[in-house]
Order: C-alpha cells, then structure tokens, then sequence
C-alpha cells in the first residue's frame, strides 16, 4: 500500500503540474471583448477514456498471459454539443451584449436582448438625420451594403454533431518481453457544424446612399442587399456596381453557415448563407509502444506515442466549419499511468480497481488557412476596406493637388477586411494533455467502469508560414497582400464633386479619406451618441482631414452641398503588421465524465468476445486568460500583449463497445 501510495502521488502531481502549465483554466472571466476568429476543438482521436474503458478487465495489460495476446475492438458513438451559447460567445464576444443608448426606442435592444444575437443597424433615421441612440455594440449596416436607416438582429443555434466508428488494435507481445505492448488505433468521423444564424429585419430600409459615398452615383435602395445575411453568406453584390469601373469583392472567408436568407427578387444570390457543413474522413492514426511493470496488485505504465494526421485541414472558408481530427498536426509524446487491484475475493472472480493513465503529446507545426481580426478590433474582419491607387494613375483631371495630394486616390474596388487577412500560416501546439481515472468493477463477465477524464492544450503558436505574397500559386483565394493599398472605409466619403461649367456641370473626384479608427460598430464621421456633425458626408472625422482640391478647381464639395469635403493627408493603410495572430491564438480545457457496461463471455479459450455501451457529458470551458503585464500611462491603459482565450466545446454522448480478444 505505501509503494502504491508513493506511485499514485506522483501521478497526482503530473496531472496538477500540467494543468498549471496548460493555464487553460482561471477565475478571470472577462472576455466580452475577446473573440475567437477560428474554434479548435478536441480531436475525435484524442480520447483516452474511450480507449481504456470496457477492456482493463480482461482484454489488455494482462499480468498472467505469458505468449502473444491482445484485442480488437470498434466504439460507435454518437455525440452532440450542449450549452451552445458559449460559441456563439466564443465566435462574437462583447457584440452580443447590446448596449442601449441614452433612449431607447421601441424596437431597439435594451438590457432585457437575449445575448445570443447581435444587432446590425445603420447611422441615419428614415429622414436623414443622425441616430443619437444607437448601442454601443451594434454593427453598423453601412458595411454590408445595407440602407442607413435599416436594422436587423441575427441571431444564432449552433450545434456540432458527431457520429465516429473508432477502430482499436492492442498487441500484448509478452513473448518478447514481457509487459511489453503495441497500440494502434483511430476513428471514421462524420462531422456536422451548423452555425444556425436566422435574421429578423426590424426595418427593411428605404435610403438611397447619396452619390459619393459608394460610388459617384447614387445606389438606390433596391441595388442593395435585402438583408444583412446576404453580406455574411458570401453573396455577389452584383445589382450594387452601377458603375462598371467598381469593383466590390463578395466575402469570401468566415462565411456564415446554415442560415435563413430574406426572400428577395432584386438580388443574383440564390442562397445566401451556406449548408450545414459536414465531413466525412479518419481523424488520425495513433500509435503506441509501451511497456507494463506488473504485479499480483499492482501495475505501472510507460509508452512513447505518436499520430498522424489524415483529418481535415482548416481553410477559413466559413466561420464555424465542420473538423475532422487535431488540425493536420502531427504528434509526439509520452503516456503514464498505472492501476491498483483494490479488493480482489478468494476466488479472484470479483474484484475493484482504480486505474490512472495520462497520455501528454507536443502537436508540430501544421499549416493552416486562418482568418484574422485586426489587432484592437474584434470582429473587424467583417468591415468594409478600400483600395486606393498612385495619383499618378489617375487621369489628370481628377488627381487631387497640393495641400491635399497624399500621393494616394481611390481606386473604384471595395472589399470585406476577412478577403484581406486570410492567410496561410503556421500553428502548432506545445502540449496536449489527456488524463483518465476511472474505478472498475468486476464480477465474472460482468464489469462497471466508472471514471473522470481530464483533456486540455496549452496556447497555440501561429506563425507566417510564407513570403509577403503568402503562397498565391498554391493559395489561388487567397489575394497576395501588398502594402499602402488597403485602407478602411468606415463611414468616409469617397468622391467629392465641384461645378465646372454648364456644358461640364461636375466633376467628380476620387478622394484619398481613410478612417484607422473605425471599429465594426461605427465610423468616425458621425457618433453613435451624442450631437452628430453638421455635415457627416464631408469627412470631418477622418483620418488626418485636409480640405479637397482638383486640378482645374479651387475646391471639392459635398454633393449637392456647399460644404467643403476632406481628404487624408496622409491616408493610414492596413499593413500586415496590423493582422492579430497572436489575438487568435487559443487554449482548451474540459472535464467529462463517463460510464461504461460491458459483459466478456468467459467459457470462449482462444477467442473472447465482449460488448458494453455506455454514456458521457464533457464539459468544456470558456475563459479569458490574462497573462501579461499592463502599462497604465495618464491617458489610457495598455496590455504589453494581448490575453488568450480558453474554449473547449460541451458534449454529451452515447457509446456501445464491441471486440474480440485472443490468445
């Protein structure tokens, strides 16, 4: 009992090292303005419990069997998410708490919204005015090609659904050496991610979006989208580009899935969201080799382990996509472990056992398609950017001049910023832990597993995996970043217009006004509170904002306006420093807890049969983790680096357990 007791102290010691080490799980919980731009969850492979339960009795590390012996076995299980909230948590963060304003009109959220939605709403009322009440966490529609005066709420169900025949070998080769052993094993996945995003529009809208703010044209209410899952289902805003010379990118990357699109007669997108993403493929191939010190009570376990990838691999092509596997990572590691026969009767046919095993790996680097915010704006991938051009390439009659030529003019093409941040990197994972302990009873064929299962990763690492143009040839959706092109739009005007003469009454001016400091939320001509501008339309809040002048005229206006109209000098670009690789990266942590019957047909020598079911409820964790110093200065409170989340999903499932032993 002592040499037992040092062992099981020892191991006791393993698991709460490596859950400090994980710093998966903390008592820090604020991470409404945190999200998760990708969700990596626990393999469909990695399971230890699965892997023990049902078989310690009388199928592996057996102390009596002197020649080679072993196990074959399948596990078809079927497995579900619950407390779905905590992706949608997860996925939007702070945009599902919907703040209200200084009033709150009828149809507006207030603090009684369900926090399962978020709210999409424009800047402007019916009549053109500002809105002076809009939530703080709203989404400003004038991204996703939607009226000013329209709002909406979408709000979401996801579930993920598994269905997997895991396939188990287990080779006792005694006659070599004995307690010696070989494993392999692995599941057949079929995996199902459904985001479930239904959109209710409170107002449909009616605005036109006056000429300068899209295009030199005014874009009538019905060229735009109907609704605001148009935009976020990946659909081509054709009947937008008026104007043949504009370009407008559909959203290619952390597309919605699985939901309802508003029916629409003025739009080419037929459907609007995706399907229900689901896939079908071996999660991975796990091996072990390892060697059992036995004796009449006891038993002590090493192995050396390893997988192989043969799941899916991340392309970043819907926000919440189906998975298959660890993310075509390979792995390397150790397993420990051990049991004790506790009560054993006199005739050795009824006995109770305590059984530890952990099994701790180190995932390499993998490549990876991911989508990403930019850094101190969640969520911003789903804003609107904008290229512009050399001066120089813009016909002579239309460059800007002195004070206001910055050298940069808009180049008639829109784009959503996740078109821009999607890219091909490196991800690895520098350990993954999975740890069972589990009672079993025993009585003749008879036997009762009953046990805790701990699972958690430590941060991922992500990394640049190419050069600047990022794989174009291999990654054909992925456009080659190029810096001092993109810029965000926000809110900002991007043509202003002066009279000429009453042959050539306009001239219509591509400006160069950038808006760094627009959030998903709102822009920085107008204010989502408070006493907006006189003149929104004429760029008072852009960046740097310097007075428009064209060749050939002393000033640009506002359409139809006497206001004057602003440009930047100088614009600020989106650069590939700006891309939060590092506000992506993730940890996970879970408990479960499971139950298995099994029953061995004893009376079978040479080929033993056996077949067991059983259940189990995972619960995962959703946690914000600060690990980094603050820099507090008189004006504003800065993180040295940014805090990483913690997700792991909750499951329940249900399982039956078949094989064969021989000997």
């Amino acid at each position: 009992m002592k040499q037992f007791s040092k062992k099981l102290f020892s191991l006791v010691v393993l698991f709460s090292t490596a859950n400090i080490m994980l710093q998966a799980d903390c008592d820090n919980n604020n991470d409404g303005d945190r999200v998760l731009p990708f969700l990596q969850w626990r393999s469909q492979g990695r399971d230890t419990a699965r892997k023990l339960y049902g078989t310690t009795s009388y199928a592996v590390y057996q102390p009596d069997v002197d020649g080679l012996y072993g196990t074959f076995n399948a596990t078809l299980q079927y497995d579900q998410s619950f407390r779905n909230s905590e992706i949608t948590q997860a996925l939007f963060g702070a945009s599902l708490r919907s703040t209200p304003g200084t009033t709150t009109t009828t149809n507006r959220c207030n603090d009684d919204c369900n926090d399962r939605f978020i709210t999409i709403s424009g800047l402007e009322n019916a009549d053109g005015t500002f809105i002076t009440d809009r939530g703080a966490f709203e989404w400003m529609a004038e991204n996703f090609y939607l009226p000013r005066d329209f709002e909406s709420t979408i709000s979401f169900s996801p579930k993920v659904r598994d269905v997997l025949l895991d396939l188990n070998l287990f080779v006792g080769l005694d006659r070599w050496l004995s307690g010696l052993y070989f494993r392999l094993y692995g599941p057949i996945v079929w995996n199902k991610a459904s985001l479930n995003a239904s959109e209710d529009i409170i107002a449909p809208g009616t605005s036109p979006y006056e000429a300068g703010y899209f295009s030199d044209d005014e874009i009538a209410r019905a060229n735009l989208f109907p609704g605001a899952l148009a935009f976020f289902g990946g659909c081509e805003p054709t009947a937008l580009v008026a104007d043949t010379d504009l370009t407008i990118q559909p959203l290619r990357f952390a597309k919605f899935s699985d939901c309802n699109l508003p029916a629409t007669t003025t739009n080419s997108c037929d459907s609007g969201c995706g399907s229900s993403q689901h896939k079908t493929g071996f999660a991975e191939l796990r091996g072990e080799l390892g060697w059992n010190y036995m004796s009449e009570r006891y038993r002590l376990l090493l192995n050396i382990q390893a997988a192989a990838p043969t799941g899916s691999r991340p392309n970043a092509e819907y926000l919440l996509p189906a998975q298959i596997g660890n993310g075509k990572h390979w792995e390397l590691g150790v397993g420990l472990g051990g049991s004790w026969k506790m009560w054993c009767s006199e005739d050795e046919e009824k006995f109770f056992s305590f059984i530890v095993e952990a099994d701790i790996t180190h995932l390499f680097n993998a490549k990876q398609t991911r989508t990403f915010d930019l850094k101190g704006k969640p969520m911003s991938r789903y804003m609107l950017a904008q290229r512009l051009e050399a001066t120089a390439d813009v016909p002579v009659a239309q460059q800007l001049i002195a004070p206001s030529d910055s050298g940069f003019q808009f180049a008639d093409e829109y784009a959503p910023v996740a078109n821009l941040t999607t890219r091909d990197v490196k991800v690895s994972i520098g350990v993954q832990g999975d740890l069972v302990a589990m009672f079993n009873y025993t009585c003749r064929g008879f036997s009762w597993d009953l046990g805790y299962n701990f699972w958690a990763m430590s941060g991922s690492k992500i990394h640049v995996s190419c050069d600047d143009d990022n794989c174009p040839d291999t990654c054909p959706t992925i456009i080659p970043f190029v810096e001092d092109t993109w810029a965000l739009k926000g809110d900002a005007s991007v043509f202003g217009f002066s009279p000429i003469n009453s042959t050539d009454p306009t001239l219509t001016v591509p400006l160069g006004a950038t808006e760094s400091e627009a959030t998903i939320f709102a822009g920085t001509n107008g204010v989502p509170t408070g006493t907006p501008p006189s003149s929104p339309l004429a760029n008072p809040g852009i960046d740097s904002p310097v007075a428009a002048v064209a060749t050939g005229t002393v000033a640009l206006f506002e359409f139809n306006s006497a206001n004057p109209i602003n440009t930047s000098v100088p614009p600020v670009f989106i650069s590939a420093d700006d891309f939060d690789y590092q506000g992506a990266e993730q940890r996970g942590l879970s408990h479960k807890i499971f139950t298995h019957f099994s029953y061995t047909w004893l009376n079978h020598e040479k080929w033993t049969p056996y077949v067991g079911a059983g259940f189990s409820a995972e619960f995962g964790s959703h946690s914000h983790h600060d690990d980094c110093d603050v820099t507090t200065t008189t004006t504003t409170t800065i993180d040295t680096c940014p805090s990483s989340l913690s997700f792991a999903l909750s499951k329940w499932a249900v399982e039956v357990k078949g094989g064969v032993s021989f000997h």
